[in-house]
């Protein structure tokens, strides 16, 4: 099925869902507290919207901003959702009252296998999340850091034009973004455990495999998301698909970590100084801050947020040289 035919698909299975839903909580519905909400569309008004609110909802919402105001209130399921389309509202409410609205509603496709409780971009504001926050920021980010690995980025880009090179001599056809694929992934892999992930176009078309079914489960909408009474049905079958596909990436990361351990040990060890023994020496210091578990989880959230943009987006909307574009910034970033 091509992406347009799943989404409209995805996007009429909502618009049933929500209505039969809808029809469900109304009866018996118990008296609720009431907000002082800004004002917004009406459902049905939404209903008529449905389709062009899931494909370009900027557009959507830029339209009822002109109606409604900078301040508007959108019900989306069961879920009441706030928008904001002044760049002066944001900056209040970003700055000055960021810690009342610092927490996110959690994706389905997220909350599998405790990953909601260790991912920086989704667990509560807490001291966990203020030492991994500072441990990206001084250890993991820092322009020290990014500085050492600049050669090693140079390196694979280096790879990556000899492999084109040769491939041109012959007469070879280079599948663009396989090949950009799988420089990214082994500057990641370097740049976490100093070794290659992929040496082979099988390998890389199992990562690419995983990586793909595991961004399309995140980024596809998810009745359940909206509403919460289907989350042991699971109709979309997106949480068993992010579930294993997460599950995969865990495993070799716990691997490559084992592996690490072992070699530690030994009295000859030198350390490579790659984010792996970083986080390790953290652990060693302060096991409560840093442990093996918090680490499998930080290098997929750091894997995942570099592949979002790389997988989802390209494998939807053909920007060819996007691609080149995405995958130069990547490898000289600073």
């Amino acid at each position: 099925m091509n992406p347009e035919m799943y989404f409209a698909s995805t996007m009429l299975l909502l618009f049933l869902t929500y209505i039969a839903i809808i029809l469900l909580s109304l009866i018996g519905r118990t008296k609720k507290k009431k907000y002082n909400l800004p004002p917004g569309p009406s459902l049905l008004t939404i209903m008529r919207n449905v389709f062009e609110l899931g494909k370009k909802p900027q557009y959507s919402l830029a339209k009822f901003s002109k109606i409604y105001g900078p301040i508007m209130h959108l019900k989306l399921g069961q879920i009441s959702t706030i928008v904001i389309s002044s760049p002066n509202i944001a900056q209040e409410v970003f700055q000055t009252h960021d810690l009342s609205i610092s927490d996110r509603t959690i994706p389905q496709a997220v909350a599998v296998l405790g990953h909601e409780h260790f991912s920086l971009p989704f667990m509560p504001m807490s001291n966990l999340w203020r030492d991994l926050r500072k441990i990206c920021k001084n250890n993991l980010f820092s322009n020290k850091t990014l500085d050492a690995s600049r050669e090693l980025r140079c390196k694979k880009l280096q790879q990556l034009l000899c492999d084109i090179d040769r491939s041109s001599l012959v007469g070879e056809a280079v599948d663009v973004e396989k090949a950009a694929f799988k420089t990214l992934l082994n500057v990641l892999s370097n740049t976490f455990f100093s070794m290659d992930f992929v040496n082979s176009a099988g390998e890389t078309d199992e990562y690419k495999d995983i990586v793909e079914s595991l961004m399309t489960a995140i980024g596809t909408p998810n009745l359940v998301d909206f509403f919460p009474i289907l989350r042991m049905f699971d109709p979309q079958g997106i949480r068993g698909t992010s579930s294993t596909c997460a599950e995969k990436l865990l495993q070799i990361f716990d691997s490559y970590i084992t592996k690490r351990l072992e070699l530690r040990e030994e009295e000859n060890y030198v350390t490579n100084g790659d984010m792996l023994d970083n986080l390790l020496n953290i652990s060693q210091e302060n096991g409560q801050m840093m442990d093996t578990t918090k680490i499998q989880h930080l290098f997929l959230v750091n894997f995942l947020s570099i592949f979002f943009y790389f997988i989802f987006i390209f494998n939807f909307i053909y920007y060819p040289c996007f691609v080149y574009i995405c995958l130069i910034i990547l490898l000289f970033l600073k």
